[in-house]
């Protein structure tokens, strides 16, 4: 769903509003209606149960949109039916018998009619007037948007600023301020667009974590990190550094690649530009579209749901990263429905937050036991919906790229990787338009292990990784195929502009020096191109591309070779 501007959100909600009130009256004309059949002695166990329902939508709904006496009044209700409603609903065959319900449920039936007048005269719009931007709280960026590194210190030659040259070999935009220079610190955090970070000394922090604050106090976005670099590594130390509310520390002398690695790390993780997409399971339709509306806004893709008949085709369609359902959704279950998603294996990892009006902690375990992971309790404000969406869609995606991600580069996996060259054949085929696979081989790797061991090696993986991430657009696709090859699928792009491509990266990668003590080494990069169209199959495309990186390496070694079928 696209980002809406607040004015534009704040009227749909206030619409939202007006029609939540013309339905829980007409709700409440419907209850009445039940409370005169318990005078008479006539209403059936289907109307009980009918009654049971409308009142845990209003319990659910009422304090959302700024009526909370509603609620609080429609929910001691609903706990009135609650166990003699969930029972009649166990014998459908004696749905229409007459049953008895306890004293005092139809005069309290008769209160909600005047409650929702009074309430509505004061009805108030303070919910709706906090949302969240999403402005306040990210940068937009990810892989394929160059970060920018500002440098703070009080020397343009200074151990900080000399470090501008080889951390610009990843990609990265290194840019020097002045720590001396008030208004350049000012601009450091009121001016910063994309994905950034901050690197200074330690007795350079205390001022530029002076300046941080005074932005953050001011309402400004949320800041970028703070990797700082000192030659005091002592707890003590640490401990102040991490008090005062850096990212991440140096001891100096400082390893460039583990420092690239991490810097790119924190920008990417502070920029996401969605921050996760979350499935709505609600039979309230005002309240599902609110809920929507206000996650939208945020910058987290949401989409509601109110027939739980179409539950697994959403899933698959939508691909959330957590689902929001409610305890009752009409006659549905919730509880059983969260045991039927755990049917398939697909989804046993996806969590499953329940967000309903239920607030008796034995029946929170008892529903969290079949298959849920989390309750959230009816009514929830909009910013608190918005951080806890936020947060579990975050910590989601942590998990999935624990599944489907490299542990040591952070990129996709050999069989992730191989399917997105597939999909990247469909899409040529359905578009027209040329995309190319590459193969990426480290030069006499096995040599680097042999001289000055794995770890040293896999430093060398990942600042290729990094690098590579830096260089290349969102919209490309890299995985680490084995060992010390990677492959990359670059869609809308023909060979010889990868080709392009990859021979800068690879000269690129060949300046950057790996330290071990008083020595260093660099390492160079192999790579074969080949025609993702040119091909019937992305399996066919991809030997193509390494029978083009054989080429090279028969070649010499660092560079770049295309496939021909007449080599």
């Amino acid at each position: 769903m696209a980002l809406q501007s607040d004015n534009d959100v704040s009227e749909k909600l206030k619409v939202l509003r007006e029609k939540f009130l013309t339905r829980a009256r007409s709700d409440i004309r419907e209850l009445s209606g039940y409370a005169e059949q318990t005078r008479s002695g006539t209403l059936s166990a289907e109307g009980l149960i009918r009654c049971y329902q409308s009142l845990h939508r209003l319990a659910g709904s009422a304090g959302t949109f700024g009526l909370p006496r509603l609620g609080e009044q429609a929910r001691l209700i609903e706990k009135q039916l609650k166990s003699q409603a969930e029972a009649l609903g166990e014998t459908s065959e004696a749905q229409r018998q007459s049953v008895e319900v306890s004293d005092g449920f139809a005069d309290s039936i008769d209160a909600l009619a005047s409650l929702i007048e009074e309430s509505s005269e004061n009805l108030s719009s303070a919910e709706s007037g906090n949302l969240t931007s999403p402005d306040q709280n990210r940068f937009e960026g990810s892989h394929g948007m160059q970060i920018r590194i500002l440098l703070v210190d009080d020397d343009a030659g200074g151990q900080v600023a000399s470090l501008a040259t080889e951390l610009g070999r990843y990609g990265f935009i290194c840019q020097f301020v002045d720590q001396r220079d008030e208004t350049a610190l000012e601009g450091i955090f009121s001016g910063i667009t994309g994905a950034s970070s901050i690197l200074c000394r330690d007795s350079a922090m205390p001022v530029v974590m002076q300046h941080a604050r005074k932005q953050e106090n001011e309402g400004s976005r949320r800041r970028p990190p703070v990797v700082v670099i000192g030659a005091n590594d002592s707890f003590d130390n640490e401990y102040r550094i991490a008090k005062a509310g850096a990212s991440a520390f140096f001891s100096a002398p400082v390893s460039v690649p583990e420092l690239a690695e991490r810097v790119e790390l924190l920008a990417i993780e502070r920029s996401s530009g969605v921050n996760g997409r979350v499935l709505i399971v609600e039979d309230d339709a005002e309240l599902a579209e609110h809920y929507c509306l206000v996650l939208s806004a945020a910058g987290i893709e949401a989409k509601s749901l109110t027939d739980p008949r179409r539950l697994m085709a959403e899933l698959y369609s939508f691909q959330p990263d957590i689902v929001l359902m409610d305890v009752q959704i009409g006659d549905y279950s919730g509880v059983t429905l969260a045991r039927l998603i755990r049917f398939e294996s697909r989804w046993l990892s996806l969590p499953i937050i329940y967000l309903s009006s239920e607030d008796d902690r034995d029946d929170q375990l008892e529903a969290l036991s079949k298959g849920a992971d989390e309750f959230l309790v009816k009514p929830v404000s909009d910013d608190y919906l918005v951080r806890s969406a936020r947060i579990r869609c975050y910590r989601a995606r942590q998990l999935s790229d624990l599944m489907n991600r490299d542990s040591l580069t952070g990129l996709l996996k050999h069989s992730l990787i191989k399917q997105e060259l597939e999909k990247e054949l469909a899409r040529c085929r359905r578009f027209g338009h040329l995309s190319s696979v590459a193969m990426i081989d480290l030069d006499y790797f096995k040599q680097v292990n042999d001289t000055w061991g794995h770890r040293y090696g896999d430093i060398v993986i990942r600042a290729l990784a990094n690098l590579l991430r830096n260089r290349l657009r969102e919209t490309d696709m890299i995985g680490r195929y084995g060992g010390e090859e990677f492959m990359v699928v670059l869609p809308d792009c023909s060979v010889q502009a990868a080709a392009d491509l990859l021979k800068s990266i690879g000269e690129s990668f060949s300046e950057l020096v790996f330290a071990v003590g008083e020595k260093n080494f660099q390492v160079t990069l192999s790579a074969g191109i080949a025609g993702v169209n040119e091909f019937p199959s992305g399996a066919e495309a991809l030997e193509a591309a390494d029978q083009a990186l054989y080429q090279c390496k028969h070649e010499g070694r660092n560079g770049v070779a295309i496939y021909s079928a007449n080599k």
